[in-house]
């Protein structure tokens, strides 16, 4: 199956633990249909990449295409990636190891697959169409069930030698022995944020988050910390503060190594939280950052938010064609 002469759409895909999201793109980087449903983690690899084939053709048809109006498909999955396969190494919200997606995926939808870390795409979404526009050399910090990330260097993806760079939330934090050892993602992430909200909740200390999840206290969102924060509440405010400190000495860390420009913020808690959360990253990183020239860095919040996953999906599944066939 060939594409149409004059096709220009792509489509992009996050892959999530919990949900999936797949838009048509058209070349001006604007989401024309997009749908999400639930991942079922249960369906395993194959069954997992036959439901993403077959919301992809649903949501060509919503924005009343044929597969044969698109060019290529960009995908971006939870998990370290061998770019030049397609293949995730480690997608342990996903209990994958070593699944070749592109060899699925390709002859399922008959376009060209693009595979990337879903949080490079995202960043690169951010940098090509979204609030890091401008910059050429970015970190993303994305915020959700864990904390990952992703860098672009001289205005492309930064892969390191194992292509595996990015993963920021696997950094060390909090050094020690045993359980006092901390990653970032062991004390930013929404999980580990709640994880401590829970705990102090149940020594006695009060929070309104009870009332607000009528005492359902592990079902609680990013939507329900961002609400709670944003209405003043004390116990809450504190525990998302010592997380956004963190994010910020990892993020300047990074500055500081790669003299970086931008460090953008993503994922479902700074999404929500919105300018209080980056408010509060970008203190802290200019309080760790050095040397004082640095102190220029942008630390801005995601302009794309959800859409910012599958804009960049679409965007790395163009310019990779386009190399490809120059």
């Amino acid at each position: 199956m060939t594409a149409n002469k004059g096709a220009s759409h792509h489509v992009g895909i996050d892959l999530g633990g919990t949900n999936m999201s797949m838009a048509v793109v058209n070349e001006n980087n604007c989401v024309i249909s997009c749908r999400r449903s639930r991942t079922q983690k249960k369906l395993g690899p194959e069954g997992i990449l036959k439901k993403i084939a077959q919301n992809v053709f649903t949501v060509i048809r919503d924005a009343g295409l044929g597969i044969d109006d698109i060019l290529a498909i960009g995908i971006g999955v939870p998990s370290p990636v061998i770019i030049q396969k397609g293949v995730a190494l480690d997608a342990p919200n996903l209990g994958w190891r070593h699944v070749d997606v592109r060899a699925t995926l390709a002859p399922l939808l008959g376009r060209p697959v693009w595979v990337d870390n879903d949080v490079n795409v995202a960043v690169y979404g951010e940098v090509k169409a979204g609030a890091a526009r401008g910059f050429s050399d970015v970190l993303g910090i994305w915020n959700g069930t864990g904390v990952g990330g992703g860098l672009v260097l001289n205005g492309e993806l930064y892969y390191g030698c194992h292509g595996t760079a990015g993963e920021i939330g696997h950094t060390i934090v909090l050094p020690g022995k045993g359980s006092s050892r901390k990653t970032l993602e062991e004390v930013a992430s929404r999980t580990s944020v709640v994880k401590t909200l829970v705990a102090l909740i149940q020594e006695g200390q009060h929070s309104i988050i009870e009332d607000l999840v009528n005492g359902s206290l592990p079902v609680i969102k990013s939507k329900t910390l961002a609400k709670a924060a944003k209405s003043g509440d004390d116990l809450t405010m504190r525990v998302l503060r010592d997380a956004a400190h963190f994010v910020g000495i990892a993020a300047a860390n990074c500055v500081t190594t790669l003299s970086l420009s931008c460090v953008v913020l993503g994922g479902g808690l700074p999404t929500e939280m919105g300018s209080l959360w980056t408010d509060w990253v970008s203190q802290s990183v200019l309080e760790n950052v050095f040397p004082e020239e640095l102190k220029t860095v942008k630390v801005v919040g995601t302009e794309l938010g959800d859409h910012a996953g599958v804009i960049g999906a679409a965007i790395l599944a163009r310019e990779c064609t386009r190399k490809r066939d120059s």
